[in-house]
């Protein structure tokens, strides 16, 4: 795909969401303490976080911000995974494991608040997020995953067969597992609302450049693009499963 040519996805999202900042290409050779490769949700909120810690900041995006999966997905903010529990994870993780529980715990409050915060308007509402067990086997899963996530703090609940019917109008289920900081967005609104933001902070997002290599030169790490490169210190690769639109930036591509 022509970096010149991308195309949004026809999609709720795309159709009801307003228009992002307009970003200009990679031209020439620019300079960043750290450069990041991809305008998601990974590369946004890191460029956040960088630059409220006053480092200086530039993205490399193919397309545009939120282009891929990140501004595709259903919405649904959940602080939890689908399989492991915090035990699991910690037993295998040890005190990294610990770390990423607790980073789990507080995800959906965190965008929450960064939302709150710099008054990005996507859509969003916190009210809570549900796993209705669909069988009686399978109410000692949702006890097992109150218990765990309880003992590490996170605002959890087991619900009964009526409180699951009240809340979601069915019959179907046979209980529940509700976490309260979890929630919805509009995914796209997210990303381009965070772009604005970090545009707002200082940021440089370079659109519309999707990057063709990077390697190490000179003490510093240079991304390289069609029509030009960028240098930095340090280097995030935060591209998605869209990735292979472009180029293989994290194998093939990649010059050590």
């Amino acid at each position: 795909m022509s970096s010149n040519a991308v195309r949004w996805p026809i999609s709720l999202w795309a159709a009801v969401t307003p228009s992002g900042p307009d970003c200009p290409e990679l031209t020439g050779a620019q300079q960043a303490d750290v450069v990041i490769i991809g305008g998601g949700f990974t590369g946004l909120s890191t460029a956040l976080h960088l630059r409220e810690a006053n480092v200086d900041v530039a993205i490399v995006e193919a397309a545009e911000p939120g282009w891929g999966a990140s501004g595709r997905n259903n919405g649904q903010v959940i602080p939890t995974l689908s399989r492991p529990d915090p035990d699991d994870i910690i037993a295998k993780h040890g005190a990294a494991g610990e770390r990423f529980v607790a980073m789990l715990r507080d995800s959906a409050s965190t965008l929450f608040d960064i939302v709150g915060r710099y008054d990005i308007a996507a859509e969003h509402e916190q009210s809570g997020w549900i796993q209705p067990v669909h069988s009686p086997g399978r109410i000692k899963i949702a006890e097992r995953r109150v218990q765990q996530w309880s003992k590490f703090g996170a605002p959890v609940e087991l619900l009964s067969r009526d409180e699951v019917r009240d809340m979601l109008g069915s019959d179907a289920w046979f209980g529940g597992f509700w976490n309260r900081t979890g929630g919805h967005i509009n995914p796209l609104a997210l990303a381009r609302g965070l772009a604005r933001t970090v545009l707002g902070l200082g940021v440089r997002i370079y659109a519309r450049s999707p990057a063709t290599s990077f390697e190490r030169r000179g003490g510093k790490w240079v991304v390289k693009t069609e029509r030009g490169e960028i240098s930095g210190r340090a280097l995030v690769v935060a591209t998605n499963a869209y990735s292979g639109e472009f180029f293989d930036v994290v194998g093939a591509r990649h010059r050590p």
